[in-house]
């Protein structure tokens, strides 16, 4: 793309255009006609929309090659950032999604716990005595281990 000063605006010039203002802008100044559409579009051209057309003075100012170097290396840096940015969300979204199963989980295991609880009619402790046979809670024990349950089951499930 080059750039091309027009009354004291610089304007890109690209597509096919290329050509006509490589022709009219390698001469240095020269006479060219610009039109502007019923969108507002600037078009410059060689020949004139009309006959009564105004004609613009056209400067070409060669570009800095140390700038447009400059710009490209800006360009990349900021490609690598953008780059390096996706990865992390990448890497923060699934980190989120693998705790949000483990939240679920927990949540469940603390319901079928308290359920669990809450159907029994009896609550067995997890030792057996001497003769290999359950021992159960007291009725005060296993209501203090079902409200146990369910604030583990509020907490785990919590959002």
């Amino acid at each position: 793309m080059r750039h091309c000063r027009v009354s004291g605006r610089t304007v890109s010039v690209a597509g096919g255009f290329v050509m006509l203002v490589s022709l009219v802008c390698g001469a240095g100044a020269q006479e060219i006609y610009r039109s502007v559409d019923a969108q507002g579009h600037v078009t410059y051209s060689d020949r004139g929309a009309s006959k009564n057309a105004p004609k613009t003075s056209l400067q070409v100012n060669e570009g800095d090659a140390v700038e447009a170097a400059r710009l490209a290396h800006e360009q990349q840096q900021l490609q690598a950032q953008d780059t390096l940015r996706t990865k992390q969300q990448a890497s923060d979204d699934k980190a989120k999604a693998a705790d949000d199963r483990k939240r679920e989980q927990a949540c469940k295991n603390a319901q079928t716990t308290y359920y669990r609880m809450m159907d029994a009619r009896r609550v067995a402790q997890p030792q057996r005595d001497a003769d290999g046979n359950r021992v159960f809670y007291s009725d005060d024990e296993a209501d203090a281990l079902r409200q146990q349950a369910k604030k583990a089951m509020d907490s785990a499930c919590a959002n």
